[in-house]
C-alpha cells in the first residue's frame, strides 16, 4: 500500500507539472495573469513583492509555514504603527499644557505652552481633542469592518494607513504654520480617527484567514503586543521631540514610519492563503476537509476528519507541491473545490454578525475595559507627572511600564484561556484582580517608586490581558462561529462590533477625566474610582458567558465523582470476600 500511495503520488505530480507547464504556455501571452497551479488568477490579487519572491524561490521551502510567519510579523508591525501614530497627542500634551500635569493651579503653571491649551480650560480642550478622535474611531469602525469583508484587505489597510499618516503629519504642521484654533486640532483628530478604524477590523480578518483555532489564544496574545510595543514606541519616539519648539516633529516622524510600513504591507501583505495555492485553516473540529494538501484518493470515499488529523496527513504528503519556479500547485479537483470554498465565503451583514451567541456580552464588556485601557493610554503620562512630580520626559518614559504590563497581560490570558478553553472566566478574574490593583495604585504607590513601577505593570497587565484576549482570539472564535454554516467572511464584521462599540468607551473614558480632573487630589481619586467601577461592570457582563464556561466543569466534576462511587460500590464486596476467605 505505501509503494502504490508513492506511485501514485507522483504519478500526480507529474499530470500537474505537465498540465501546468501547458497552461503557463497559453497564458504567456496574457501579462494579468499568473498561475497558481492549475487555477488562472490576476495579478491584482499577489502583491508584487510576493510575486517576486515566488519566483526567486525563497518561499520554496515550507510554503505554508513561510507565509504564515511573513502574515504574522507584516500584521504584527502593521498595527504596531497604527498605535504609534497616535499616541504623539498624548506625550506633547505636557508641552501644550504644562500646566496640566501639575499640582499648581492652573492659572499661575500654563502660561507657557500653545494655545488655546496653554490657559484654565486647557484639561477640558484636551479631553475634548481626545473623545473627537475616540468618537470618530468607534462610529466608522462598524462601518469599517462591513467594508473590509467587502473588499481587498491589502487595499484597505493600505489606504487606512496612509490616511493616518496624513491626519498626524498634519497635527504637527500646527506648530510650523502656527496654527492655534481648537476647530483645526479636532478636525484634524476626526480625520485620524475614521483612517484609524480600519487597522483593527483588517489585520484580525487577515489573522482569520490564515490561522485556526488551534493554540489561537497563545498565538494572537502573543501576536496583540504589538499593542503595547506601539504604545512604547509612540511614547519614546515622540518624546525626544517634545519640547516647546519642536515638538510638530512628535508628530511628522511617526507620520513617514506609518508611511513607509503601508508601502511594505502593500507590497507584501497575502490576504487569503487561496490567492497563493494554499489550503485554508481548519476553524472547527467538524469542519470540512482541506482542498487539496489532505484530500482522499481517487476511489476512495470522502471522510470527515479532524485538524490534528489534517495537519499531520498535510506534513506526512509533504505539503504543497511546487513547479521549478516555487509557484504552489493544486490539483484540478483542489480547484474546483477551492472554487466551491470561494463561492461558499460571502459576506453576512450587520445583524447577522450581531446576533451570533456571545457577541452583544463580550461587545458591551469591552466597552468598560476599554474606557480603563484608553483612560491609562491618553492620560497615564500627565497623572504620573502628576503623583511623583517628574518632568514630562521622566513621566513619559515612566508611562510605558503599563505598556509593559499589557505584554505580559496579553501573553498570559491568551495562554491560560487555551489550557482552560474558557475565554470569558480568564477575562472575568482578570478584571476583577484590577480592582484592587488601581486602589492600590492611587493610595499607595506615591510613598516608593519601585512600588509604583510594580503597580504599574500589575495594573497594565489585568485590564490590558482581557482587551487583548476580547479583541483578537474571542473576536476570531466569534467571526468563524460554528452558527455561520461555513461562512468565514463575519471576521472583520464581528471584530468591528466588538472593538467599536469598545471604542465608545474609549471615547467616554478620556472625556470624563479631562471633565472631572483639574491637577487636585480628590479630581483624580474620583477618576480612579470611575476606573475600578468599569472594570467591575465589564466583569458582570460576562457572568452568563462565566456560568456557561464553568458549568460542563462542574458536571465533569460530579460525573467523575459519581462514577468513583459506583465503581467503588462494585469493588466494595470483591474485598470483603477476599478478607473473609481462609489463610
Amino acid at each position: 500500500n505505501s509503494i502504490i500511495d508513492i506511485m501514485a503520488t507522483e504519478a500526480d505530480d507529474l499530470l500537474a507539472n505537465a498540465d501546468v507547464s501547458d497552461t503557463e504556455g497559453k497564458a504567456a501571452g496574457n501579462g494579468s495573469v499568473i498561475v497558481l497551479g492549475e487555477r488562472k488568477v490576476d495579478t491584482r490579487e499577489i502583491p508584487v513583492g510576493v510575486w517576486i519572491l515566488e519566483r526567486i524561490g525563497l518561499c520554496r521551502f515550507r510554503p505554508r509555514q513561510s507565509y504564515k510567519v511573513l502574515v504574522y510579523f507584516l500584521t504584527f508591525f502593521c498595527y504596531t504603527c497604527y498605535h504609534l501614530s497616535r499616541k504623539p497627542f498624548s506625550v506633547v500634551k505636557v508641552v501644550l499644557c504644562p500646566g496640566c500635569g501639575s499640582n499648581t493651579s492652573n492659572d499661575s503653571a500654563t502660561k507657557d505652552g500653545w494655545a488655546p491649551f496653554n490657559n484654565k480650560n486647557g484639561h477640558t480642550l484636551l479631553g475634548a481633542v481626545d473623545y473627537s478622535f475616540l468618537f470618530a474611531y468607534a462610529i466608522t469602525m462598524f462601518i469599517s469592518g462591513v467594508i473590509a469583508d467587502r473588499m481587498s484587505l491589502r487595499y484597505f489597510l493600505t489606504i487606512g494607513m496612509l490616511g493616518s499618516a496624513i491626519s498626524v503629519a498634519l497635527v504637527g504642521v500646527a506648530r510650523f504654520a502656527r496654527i492655534h484654533h481648537i476647530g483645526y486640532f479636532i478636525g484634524m483628530q476626526i480625520f485620524g480617527g475614521v483612517m484609524q478604524s480600519t487597522g483593527w477590523p483588517g489585520v484580525v480578518a487577515v489573522m482569520g484567514n490564515w490561522f485556526g483555532k488551534q493554540r489561537r489564544g497563545f498565538l494572537l496574545g502573543l501576536w496583540n503586543t504589538h499593542t503595547s510595543l506601539g504604545n512604547i514606541l509612540g511614547t519614546v519616539i515622540p518624546s525626544f521631540w517634545a519640547t516647546a519648539k519642536e515638538w510638530g516633529w512628535s508628530f511628522v516622524v511617526p507620520a513617514f514610519i506609518m508611511a513607509g510600513m503601508a508601502v511594505i504591507i502593500f507590497l507584501f501583505l497575502v490576504n487569503d492563503p487561496q490567492h497563493v495555492g494554499l489550503p485554508p485553516p481548519v476553524h472547527h473540529l467538524d469542519q470540512p476537509e482541506f482542498p487539496s494538501p489532505v484530500r482522499e484518493r481517487e476511489g476512495e470515499e470522502k471522510k470527515e476528519i479532524n485538524f490534528a488529523e489534517a495537519e499531520q496527513r498535510h506534513r506526512e504528503e509533504g505539503g504543497d507541491t511546487e513547479d521549478g519556479d516555487g509557484v504552489v500547485l493544486i490539483s484540478d479537483r483542489s480547484h474546483e473545490q477551492s472554487d466551491t470554498v470561494q463561492k461558499k465565503k460571502k459576506a453576512v451583514n450587520f445583524f447577522r454578525a450581531l446576533m451570533i451567541p456571545g457577541v452583544v456580552e463580550f461587545a458591551l464588556a469591552l466597552f468598560f475595559n476599554k474606557l480603563v485601557s484608553y483612560t491609562f493610554l491618553f492620560w497615564l503620562p500627565l497623572y504620573v507627572q502628576y503623583s511623583l512630580r517628574l518632568s514630562g520626559k521622566k513621566a513619559d518614559w515612566l508611562s510605558t511600564l503599563f505598556d509593559v504590563g499589557g505584554i505580559i497581560g496579553g501573553i498570559v490570558a491568551g495562554l491560560v484561556s487555551d489550557l482552560l478553553r474558557a475565554r470569558a472566566v480568564t477575562c472575568v478574574v482578570m478584571l476583577i484582580l484590577a480592582v484592587p490593583s488601581l486602589f492600590c495604585l492611587r493610595y499607595f504607590g506615591d510613598d516608593h517608586l519601585s512600588l509604583y513601577i510594580i503597580l504599574l505593570v500589575v495594573c497594565g497587565s489585568f485590564i490590558n490581558g482581557p482587551y487583548a484576549i476580547i479583541t483578537t482570539a474571542v473576536s476570531s472564535d466569534l467571526g468563524t462561529h460554528k452558527s455561520l454554516k461555513g461562512d468565514q467572511n463575519a471576521k472583520a464584521t464581528v471584530t468591528a462590533i466588538i472593538d467599536g462599540t469598545g471604542s465608545l468607551g474609549a471615547a467616554c473614558g478620556p472625556l470624563l477625566v479631562g471633565l472631572i480632573t483639574n491637577g487636585s487630589q480628590s479630581s483624580w481619586n474620583n477618576a480612579f474610582y470611575l476606573l475600578m467601577g468599569s472594570s467591575l461592570i465589564s466583569a458582570l457582563f460576562l457572568s452568563r458567558l462565566v456560568v456557561s464556561e464553568v458549568k460542563p466543569w462542574i458536571l465533569r466534576l460530579l460525573h467523575s465523582g459519581l462514577t468513583n462511587r459506583i465503581r467503588h460500590r462494585h469493588e466494595e464486596p470483591i474485598e470483603l470476600q477476599a478478607l473473609s476467605s481462609p489463610l
